[in-house]
């Protein structure tokens, strides 16, 4: 992961989110200490990142691999994480653009 920090803070200076959607246990960790998945997912959490500050709404991995989102309690909070993200002020302001709104 370190050899490829260089390119994560490349992108926050370009991009400057307001909204961030790690994936998965290595993605979360890059931006807070991981504890568990049952911590993290299903909240939100305001952070600072490479001079950056933003929301953070984790995710699982989706590889199959693990039963997790699949299952309760990782079934409710998955859930509620992608419900936070649908409402979230940078997701709403996607929606009005016309090359989005084309597509719904």
């Amino acid at each position: 992961m370190a050899a490829c920090a260089h390119w994560l803070k490349a992108e926050m200076d370009l991009l400057t989110p307001q909204l961030v959607i790690p994936v998965g246990k290595l993605a979360i960790a890059q931006f807070i200490a991981y504890q568990s998945l049952e911590a993290h997912i299903g909240h939100g959490v305001r952070c600072r990142y490479a001079g950056h500050e933003f929301d953070l709404i984790p995710l699982p991995h989706p590889s199959g691999a693990s039963p997790w989102p699949r299952q309760e309690p990782g079934k409710s909070l998955l859930r509620k994480a992608l419900q936070l993200i649908a409402a979230h002020p940078s997701m709403m302001a996607l929606a009005t653009l016309p090359e989005v709104q084309d597509h719904l």
